[in-house]
């Protein structure tokens, strides 16, 4: 198929690299043209298409901008998109609704689950799940696009989409948000930058293993797991002066305890939590 994109940054031009196989990119547009120049140069496009061509010429078309541009950008396009036409985002949270109704559009929302904090070509993982909403019109074209050996997908309701995306700030923004906080805390004790990453790193990357393995109920190890009341007061007692180190123990340590923990000193745990 077709395919233009509106937006060369980081999902667009990775995600565009692994369609350019089954597809044809038949240009990109960029308000910022040092964007635009190296994702040419990155997809190997040796000719660029204006705007204009770009979505006259497109059965389907792509916008990769952040959330609160993606209606500016296709209002600058619609006054070049006359034939039928695909249209698509790759906004997380927002539904295909984002773009207004048309007779000659067909609407579809499209989330890589996965994290960019770059553009990395080839593109660091083998497969990307992608959550699909909008029209039967629009998901069957997905199909055709998005190649299998590159793609999982998978369909979303728009009304499922804002804790959809929830998911994924949980598991990477705010899984950031710890590990910076563990940082500050170690940096407190005197550690360096290395000892850090020695240190810390392979617990984070053991725990997460053996979540993997044997599941959150068999991963847990440490006083929450073994009931160990005293200790978790001298960790409260020693958290009293950070308040935002003391927030993230008891919120994290309380939704462990009702999800994880199963020892009989859970009652004593939670009352000490909630003081």
């Amino acid at each position: 198929m077709n395919i233009g994109l509106v937006g060369c940054g980081k999902v667009g031009t990775t995600i565009f690299y692994l369609l350019k196989n089954n597809n044809k990119i038949i240009g990109i547009y960029d308000i910022n043209k040092k964007n635009e120049k190296q994702a040419l140069k990155l997809l190997h496009i040796k000719k660029n298409l204006s705007l204009k061509e770009l979505c006259a010429k497109s059965q389907a078309l792509f916008f990769a901008t952040p959330d609160d541009q993606i209606l500016v950008a296709y209002m600058k396009a619609k006054p070049f998109i006359e034939d039928k036409k695909y249209i698509f985002h790759f906004s997380g949270l927002l539904s295909s609704a984002i773009f207004p109704k048309s007779r000659n559009i067909y609407r579809g929302s499209i989330h890589p689950f996965a994290t960019f904090p770059d553009i990395v070509l080839p593109p660091a993982r083998n497969k990307y799940y992608l959550f699909v909403e909008g029209n039967e019109h629009a998901l069957r074209a997905i199909k055709r696009i998005f190649a299998k050996r590159y793609f999982n997908i998978k369909k979303l309701k728009s009304c499922q989409k804002t804790k959809h995306h929830l998911l994924g700030v949980f598991s990477s923004n705010l899984l950031v948000g710890l590990v910076s906080a563990i940082y500050g805390l170690a940096k407190d004790i005197g550690w360096t930058k290395k000892e850090i990453n020695d240190v810390i790193m392979p617990i984070i990357e053991e725990t997460l293993h053996n979540i993997r393995g044997k599941g959150l109920n068999n991963a847990l190890s440490g006083p929450l797991e073994r009931g160990d009341i005293e200790v978790i007061k001298k960790h409260l007692s020693t958290l009293k002066k950070n308040k935002d180190l003391s927030n993230i123990y008891r919120t994290l340590s309380l939704v462990v305890l009702k999800n994880v923990v199963k020892n009989s000193n859970r009652k004593k745990i939670e009352e000490s939590l909630n003081k």
